[in-house]
């Protein structure tokens, strides 16, 4: 493989995964001021699941599946 052949994917990952952090960021900010509970039921998950998204996009070897 390539030094590019995944890039793709790696870019779509980091994207992801930083808009997730972001949206998580937002709403861990607006429920201690605005909504004190729906905002830490939205955070929270997105937060969580920002971090595979973040760890593929930064992870060396690309993952192949079989395709």
């Amino acid at each position: 493989m390539g030094a590019l052949d995944c890039f793709g994917d790696k870019v779509s990952a980091f994207f992801i995964g930083l808009l997730l952090l972001i949206i998580g960021v937002i709403f861990i900010i607006i429920s201690f001021t605005v909504l004190p509970v729906f905002g830490l039921i939205i955070a929270i998950p997105a937060l969580i699941a920002s971090v595979p998204f973040l760890r593929t996009a930064f992870r060396a070897a690309c993952e192949y599946y079989g395709w």
